[in-house]
Formats: C-alpha cells, structure tokens, sequence
C-alpha cells in the first residue's frame, strides 16, 4: 500500500514540473489551488527544509496580454521586497529558452488568505483588528513610494497565516506611474472587483488613477474584516453607488464632478438627498478610533483619503506604529517598465521572462548578460534592494522586540482553501 501511494506521489510529480531540471529540489506534498492559470501545491524545499507554495502557470504565451501580466507580476515582486508582500523564492529554470511555455514560481508559503479568515470570524478581536490594518497599510506605503498602484487590493488578495500574518500578493494588475508622467495617470484596462472599487471609477474603463484608489479598497476590506461579510456588494454599478451613498450620503458636487463615467455622474447628481448613516450603529463592536480612521479612508473625495504614510500615524495606531518599521520604498526605475512604453512583440515578452527567470539563477544571469544584447537596456535594480534589504531584514528582526509580534489565535490553523499566489 505504501509503495503505491509513493508511486502515486512521484508520478504526481513528476506531471506537475514535466522536465524542469531543479524539480528534483523539492517534493510535491499536496495540491492546494486550482484555475486557468494551472495549479498551486505545497511542497517541500530539500535545500532549505522549509515550505513553499509552487504555482505553475501553463501556455504563458497564448495571449500576449496574460504574458505581458505575468512579467508585471513577477517583476514587481523582484523589486518589492517587504514583510507585508509575497515573496517569490525562486523561479524554475526552463529546459529550454526557445521553447519554454511553463514557468513554476515558487512562492513563501501561507496558509490562507483574508477572505477565508473574515468567513471564519468567531474569535477575532480589536486588536487583530487593528493589526491587520497595521500590516496592509504597512505594505501599502512601501508600494506606493515605489510609485505602484495595487488596484485590486481585495481579501482574496491579501494572504494569512494562523499567527495573524497578513501579506499582500497578486500584482498583475498594478501599475507603475513614472516621474516623467503625470501625476494624474490614464489607464485603459479593467480594475479591481467592483466591491472594492473606488467611486471615482465607477463604470468608467478610461479613468484617473491616483494612490487614493487602493486607500479605498483598504477601507473595505477593512470593513468587511469588522462586520464579516462585504461592505458595497453592488450588484452592478448604480446599484454600487446606492450602497456607497447610503452609507457615506450623497456627496458634494465637486466630489461629484470627478467621477469618470457620464451616466454614473448624472445617476449622482439627481439622487435624492441622502444623510450618512451612523457608522458606530454600522459597525457597533468596532473600536471609535478605528472608525475615525475607516471614514477617512471611505471618504467619497479621493483628495479627502489620506495618504497611506498618513494613516499610519492616526491615533488609532497609539502603541503600534513606528516610522523605523515602515520604510519606504525607492521609485521603480523606469527602464524596468520599458516593455509598458512600447509596443512589444511575444517572443519580446518571451525573452524578458525569460530575463526575470535568470534572476534567481545568478550565475545563469552574469554569463547570458555577456553574450546577449536584452531587448532594453536591463539595468539591474538592485542596487535599490540592497539599500532596503537590511532596513527590512532589522524591521522583521525587531519584530518581537517593538510590540509588533504576530497575534495569536484559538484555532491552530485557518481554513484551507484555493487562492491565489499571483
């Protein structure tokens, strides 16, 4: 019976990684996500003992839109290095530069993610409350002094563990607004689950981005964490703005003037009258600091939404918060982002993954540097991460010493469910 389920395991294996030549490093112990992109397991590093979490993303190249997310993806998570944001500790060497189609990216591993544990919310109080906050506004500053906009912070995104660890992932929506750009920047694509959309792109596919945007999803993922379930499930956009304007009124008419899409604007300028609703009656065991600081960040007027570095020094953190163990981030060279600027080919998305795959193979990366000509000039950012990678290493050591240690919980673990990764 043993010899069969070993059998079992290692062909497992062997048809989850197919040819990839350091597959042999780790040992499949169960699958634990599935979707379209392919499959997530847990398995086990032999050169490390640890546990991680490999995402397989099959037929990358089969639409050079999901190609073009996936390098977003794992680019930005190279260059964001941080406690509250996944880390990616490896990335599998393709067999072949020509002919790969796979990439396996090997991920820390975490046990949940936000959404199972609001679905599980029996045993929660103010002060992991006040710690998740903590941890996303946290992750929120370092990303947005990068000059990268999340925009689709929801709680299938934000990933958990049993001891209360939060950490941001899925980054193949972001953005990266450069210093040369407006400060106001213009993107055409889909953004963030309608819930957690700010009400300024409500309907709208052409809109303004700003920092305000994700300050908003944090707000609602923040409330859904206090009431456990959704705050704004729209069911379509006027809907969403009924939500919205019940809880926080109707708004101004300079709030008004910058929603993007036509027909949401007028739908909010011939709403009747609305008055806001009490927000200690909404959400009566919540701490009234913690609703201060939520209405700040719920403000209809994205000009009227403080900054993340702002809401980090709210007296609702009293006790909590500390400049030294919130660093910022340096803005993302703009050369690492070239492929956004220009109109690119698959096989120029092919090689720059496969440029991003070289990153964790270091010896790899100096002797094909030498011989190939990169399609952009690929300056090494390094440079940048090194200058953070003590400041964050100090920030996880001092942890426990600075009152910021993990907040235990009853139950051992959280409830295990498919998610995301990337």
């Amino acid at each position: 019976m043993q010899n069969n389920d070993w059998r079992k395991k290692k062909a497992q294996e062997m048809n989850f990684f197919a040819e990839y030549g350091d597959a042999n490093r780790y040992e499949i112990l169960e699958v634990i996500g599935k979707g379209s992109y392919g499959l997530v397991c847990s398995a086990k590093d032999k050169q490390t003992g640890e546990k991680v979490a490999i995402k397989k993303i099959h037929n990358i190249f089969e639409h050079t839109s999901d190609a073009a997310r996936i390098l977003r993806e794992i680019k930005l998570l190279r260059l964001l290095r941080h406690p509250d944001i996944v880390e990616i500790k490896h990335i599998m060497l393709p067999p072949s530069k020509k002919d790969f189609k796979d990439i396996y990216v090997v991920f820390e591993l975490m046990e949940s993610d936000l959404h199972q544990v609001i679905k599980a919310n029996d045993d929660l109080t103010r002060e992991h409350y006040q710690f998740f906050l903590y941890q996303m506004l946290r992750a929120l500053k370092y990303i947005h002094t990068a000059n990268v906009y999340h925009r689709d912070l929801k709680p299938k995104n934000v990933l958990a563990n049993a001891n209360c660890k939060l950490k941001i992932c899925d980054f193949g929506l972001a953005r990266v607004a450069f210093s040369d750009a407006p400060t106001t920047v213009f993107w055409t694509d889909y953004v963030a689950t309608r819930w957690y959309r700010a009400p300024e792109l409500c309907g709208s596919f052409y809109s303004k981005y700003t920092p305000a945007i994700d300050i908003w999803s944090i707000g609602c993922i923040f409330a859904e964490v206090l009431i456990g379930k959704p705050l704004f499930p729209g069911k379509n956009v006027v809907h969403q703005l009924d939500l919205i304007t019940d809880l926080l009124g109707t708004p101004p008419l300079e709030a008004i003037s910058k929603v993007r899409n036509d027909k949401a604007r007028k739908y909010l300028t011939c709403m009747r009258k609305k008055q806001p609703a009490s927000f200690s009656q909404k959400f009566p065991k919540a701490d009234p600091l913690a609703l201060q600081l939520l209405r700040r960040l719920l403000a209809f007027d994205p000009k009227d939404r403080p900054s993340a570095e702002e809401a980090l020094a709210d007296p609702y953190f009293n006790g909590l918060a500390k400049v030294e163990r919130e660093p910022s981030c340096q803005p993302i060279p703009k050369v690492e982002f070239e492929f956004e600027r220009r109109r690119v080919t698959k096989e120029d998305i092919k090689e720059l993954i496969f440029q991003e795959v070289l990153e964790y193979h270091p010896q790899l990366l100096k002797e094909y540097c030498g011989t190939q000509r990169p399609i952009f000039l690929h300056l090494r950012s390094c440079s940048a991460i090194d200058q953070f990678r003590e400041q964050i290493t100090q920030l996880e050591e001092n942890g426990n010493k600075s009152g910021v240690a993990p907040i235990q919980r009853k139950h051992a673990s959280l409830p295990r469910q498919a998610f995301n990764y990337c």
